[in-house]
């Protein structure tokens, strides 16, 4: 079902084999397509990730397709990977829209969309993330930056990025903030075997929205790119069982005693709330023991909330 608050500019929704319509199997490369989905309004942009069971030894191509309810798109491609690469395509642009590298952006909103999945050998899907943003998007920061009730603070091992030996060290935050997750959760990994499992070779990035989703959840939790458009929405998803990894963007003296003076992209792990706080663990600190932080609420929430619509992954045990 569609996970969507009133009013909201985003939307949610995990989708399951119950929503195939069609499905067919050629030279061993099993096709699934979805029946039509109705979104509960116009969006702009879709983006697309894969909650993946441990036994995976195959292959998978998700597409999506997009229209107005009569006319449909081409379908546009978000993702390849197996279990011994992964891959994005070149930038692919036509009338409907552009995907640069993992996410779909529309050049007029529409109301439908569908999926495709090309499968081959062992691919244990347990679901189908899609998430969009509303056209036109709107920020209310009375709401959005609205803390929930209590307080909530995960125990966290804080792991610094730029002490990393990696020449990539000072754009490695999203595989750190995974690691930081999955060792918070019971899921002990090292850091170097994340970079080596989310790196997209053909776009060079370490942040591809559907490399980092496939390989967690590969380390048996639940996880899904998720877009959220409240501070009081983590209740649900910041939790002993549940952690968010955020994406955040500000300009300078934007983000009050942030790691990076300023950035157009980056991302860190929320392990709480608390006094008008959400704590983060960090991983632009210079050193791991700068990783722990406290942002006040309502510059984290326009650095979230508005700046990047809500982009996140969520980190579930199951």
């Amino acid at each position: 079902m569609i996970s969507v608050l009133s009013c909201s500019p985003v939307f949610n929704r995990i989708h399951t084999s119950s929503d195939v319509a069609l499905r067919a199997e050629q030279g061993g490369i099993r096709t699934e397509t979805s029946r039509v989905q109705k979104a509960p309004f116009a969006f702009s942009s879709l983006v697309l990730s894969v909650n993946l069971g441990p036994l995976f030894d195959g292959c998978l191509l998700a597409e999506v397709q997009v229209g107005d309810g009569k006319n449909w798109s081409p379908f546009f491609k978000l993702g390849l990977l197996s279990e011994t690469f992964q891959q994005s395509f070149p930038d692919q642009l036509n009338s409907w829209g552009l995907v640069r590298v993992d996410e779909l952006v529309l050049s007029v909103p529409m109301r439908y969309y569908r999926f495709r999945l090309r499968m081959e050998g062992e691919v244990p899907l347990r679901g189908l993330g899609v998430s969009g943003v509303r056209s036109p998007f709107s920020y209310c920061e009375r709401k959005a930056a609205r803390l929930p009730q209590g307080k909530f603070v995960a125990a966290v091992e804080p792991i610094s990025q730029k002490e990393q030996k990696s020449p990539d060290k000072n754009r490695i935050c999203s595989p750190t903030s995974v690691c930081m997750a999955l060792n918070a959760l019971g899921r002990r990994t090292a850091l170097v075997r994340v970079l080596q499992s989310v790196y997209d070779r053909s776009a060079n990035v370490y942040g591809n929205w559907f490399f980092n989703t496939a390989y967690a959840s590969q380390q048996g939790l639940d996880v899904y790119f998720r877009r959220f458009s409240s501070l009081e929405e983590l209740a649900r998803f910041c939790t002993p069982n549940s952690l968010v990894v955020a994406s955040i963007a500000y300009d300078k003296n934007e983000l009050p005693n942030a790691a990076h003076p300023k950035t157009q992209g980056h991302l860190v792990l929320i392990r709480g709330y608390e006094n008008g706080k959400i704590l983060v663990a960090d991983p632009a600190a210079e050193t791991a023991d700068g990783v722990l932080r406290a942002y006040d609420a309502a510059p984290f929430a326009r650095a979230w909330l508005k700046n990047k619509r809500g982009a996140s992954y969520i980190l579930r045990k199951r």
